[in-house]
Protein backbone atom coordinates (compact mmCIF):
# COMPACT_ATOMS: atom_id res chain seq x y z
CA UNK A 1 0.00 0.00 0.00
CA UNK A 2 1.75 3.20 -0.52
CA UNK A 3 1.44 6.22 1.74
CA UNK A 4 0.76 9.62 0.45
CA UNK A 5 2.01 12.92 2.09
CA UNK A 6 1.27 16.30 1.38
CA UNK A 7 -1.94 18.15 0.29
CA UNK A 8 -3.73 19.60 -2.73
CA UNK A 9 -3.69 23.37 -2.11
CA UNK A 10 -6.42 24.26 -3.75
CA UNK A 11 -8.96 21.84 -1.96
CA UNK A 12 -7.59 23.43 1.08
CA UNK A 13 -7.69 26.62 0.22
CA UNK A 14 -11.25 26.15 -0.97
CA UNK A 15 -12.08 24.26 2.12
CA UNK A 16 -10.42 27.53 4.02
CA UNK A 17 -13.24 29.50 2.33
CA UNK A 18 -16.03 27.44 3.18
CA UNK A 19 -15.15 27.64 6.40
CA UNK A 20 -14.97 31.34 6.95
CA UNK A 21 -18.30 31.19 4.97
CA UNK A 22 -19.59 29.20 7.51
CA UNK A 23 -18.38 31.72 10.52
CA UNK A 24 -20.48 34.17 9.04
CA UNK A 25 -23.12 32.41 8.54
CA UNK A 26 -23.09 31.56 12.21
CA UNK A 27 -22.30 35.23 12.86
CA UNK A 28 -25.75 35.70 10.52
CA UNK A 29 -28.06 33.52 12.27
CA UNK A 30 -27.20 34.26 15.80
CA UNK A 31 -28.06 38.05 15.23
CA UNK A 32 -30.67 36.92 13.57
CA UNK A 33 -32.39 35.04 16.44
CA UNK A 34 -31.28 37.89 18.77
CA UNK A 35 -33.02 40.31 16.68
CA UNK A 36 -36.43 37.85 16.47
CA UNK A 37 -36.17 36.74 20.29
CA UNK A 38 -36.17 41.34 20.61
CA UNK A 39 -39.28 41.55 18.32
CA UNK A 40 -41.52 38.61 20.38
CA UNK A 41 -44.61 39.76 22.41
CA UNK A 42 -43.17 38.18 25.60
CA UNK A 43 -43.12 39.31 29.16
CA UNK A 44 -42.72 37.43 32.29
CA UNK A 45 -40.25 36.10 34.54
CA UNK A 46 -40.40 32.87 32.12
CA UNK A 47 -39.17 36.27 29.02
CA UNK A 48 -36.97 37.20 31.31
CA UNK A 49 -35.02 33.67 31.82
CA UNK A 50 -35.13 33.04 27.94
CA UNK A 51 -33.52 35.72 27.03
CA UNK A 52 -30.88 35.72 29.71
CA UNK A 53 -30.43 32.51 29.34
CA UNK A 54 -29.87 33.44 25.34
CA UNK A 55 -27.42 36.32 25.63
CA UNK A 56 -25.52 34.71 29.31
CA UNK A 57 -24.95 31.37 27.63
CA UNK A 58 -26.46 30.76 24.12
CA UNK A 59 -24.58 33.51 22.31
CA UNK A 60 -21.03 33.12 23.99
CA UNK A 61 -21.63 29.53 22.62
CA UNK A 62 -22.06 30.64 19.10
CA UNK A 63 -19.52 33.43 19.46
CA UNK A 64 -17.06 30.50 20.51
CA UNK A 65 -17.76 28.75 18.04
CA UNK A 66 -17.97 30.92 15.10
CA UNK A 67 -14.18 32.03 16.26
CA UNK A 68 -13.12 28.56 16.14
CA UNK A 69 -14.43 28.02 12.92
CA UNK A 70 -12.55 30.87 11.63
CA UNK A 71 -9.17 30.26 13.31
CA UNK A 72 -9.63 26.92 11.38
CA UNK A 73 -9.78 28.51 7.93
CA UNK A 74 -6.98 30.81 9.24
CA UNK A 75 -4.93 27.44 10.41
CA UNK A 76 -5.78 25.87 6.70
CA UNK A 77 -4.93 29.40 5.10
CA UNK A 78 -1.62 29.21 6.69
CA UNK A 79 -1.19 25.26 5.81
CA UNK A 80 -1.32 25.62 2.05
CA UNK A 81 1.07 28.76 2.27
CA UNK A 82 3.56 26.72 3.59
CA UNK A 83 3.03 23.65 1.35
CA UNK A 84 3.08 26.22 -1.88
CA UNK A 85 6.39 27.44 -0.18
CA UNK A 86 8.06 24.10 0.75
CA UNK A 87 6.87 22.67 -2.95
CA UNK A 88 8.20 25.99 -4.86
CA UNK A 89 12.13 25.27 -3.72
Amino acid sequence: MNAVKGMNVEEVKRMSGQLRDAAEEITRIEQELTRGLEDVDWTGPDADRFRAQWAGEMVPALQQIMTAVNELGDTADRNAAEQEATSAR
